[in-house]
Order: structure tokens, then C-alpha cells, then sequence
């Protein structure tokens, strides 16, 4: 009865290590990609507007190459530059990007976004979270997409 008893032990705790959020190190989130879920600017956090007629890809964090990112938005389509100075520091450089309008509800929150995804940042993840902060509060969540 004991035996069996220090092996249900053994497997709980496994599963528990193995289920922890621990951040991770390196640059793996960059060969996935990452959708938007809160934006901190100005200590205001604002979730991604519900909107059963945006594109497929909106919202959605890609990392192109070693220097390169694109991030659409409801309607428009953009990217930047990107460079890791250091694990957990990187610098975001917003390019060209086309320029629609967009519906009120959008408008704001992709203003944020823009705001708070830009210039010199400190990066973390997990197996399904990527955060990015900056100065004065500005935080970025993405959650992993599947």
C-alpha cells in the first residue's frame, strides 16, 4: 500500500513541476506566433475589442527574420524592426504600414497598442505568454496562437 501510495506522490509532483508558468530564457518566441490580449498605456489596460468581423490575422505578432516583425491591426497591415540587445531587452522600431481607418472602438485601442508596443522594452515568456514593458507603465500581453 505504501509503494503505491509514493508513486501517486512521485507522479503528482511531476505533473505539478511540469504545469508551473516559469518564464523562459533565450529567444524561442520569436519562431511563434502571438496574438495581442492587453494593452497597458498611461495605467489604463485595455483588452482587444470583440469583433466578430475582424481579419483572421489581426492583432497577430509575427517575427519575419532576425530583424523583422509585421503586427496587423484591425485593418491595416505594419511592421518594423527589431533588435535584442541583450535576453530580456529589446528594441521596437515601428515601420511602413498601410493606413485605413478603422471603427471607433479600434481606433483608440490600436493607438495604445502602437504606443505601448514601441522603443527600448524589457521582454519575459512563458510557454504561452510573451510580455513586453516599457517606460511609464506600458505593457503589452500577447497569448501564444494556436
Amino acid at each position: 500500500m505504501k509503494t503505491i501510495q509514493l508513486i501517486l506522490l512521485l507522479f503528482s509532483s511531476l505533473f505539478l513541476m511540469n504545469s508551473c508558468k516559469k518564464e523562459q530564457t533565450g529567444t524561442d518566441f520569436l519562431q511563434k506566433e502571438w496574438k495581442v490580449k492587453t494593452v497597458t498605456n498611461e495605467s489604463k489596460r485595455l483588452m482587444v475589442p470583440a469583433n466578430p468581423l475582424l481579419k483572421e490575422d489581426a492583432y497577430i505578432l509575427k517575427f519575419v527574420n532576425d530583424s523583422c516583425f509585421a503586427l496587423t491591426t484591425s485593418v491595416n497591415y505594419g511592421g518594423g524592426e527589431y533588435q535584442i540587445v541583450s535576453e530580456g531587452n529589446i528594441i521596437i522600431n515601428h515601420g511602413d504600414r498601410t493606413m485605413v481607418g478603422s471603427a471607433n472602438e479600434h481606433m483608440n485601442f490600436e493607438k495604445q497598442l502602437l504606443l505601448g508596443f514601441n522603443g527600448e522594452m524589457t521582454y519575459s515568456y512563458t510557454k504561452n505568454k510573451l510580455i513586453f514593458r516599457g517606460e511609464q507603465n506600458r505593457e503589452v500581453v500577447f497569448e501564444r496562437r494556436k
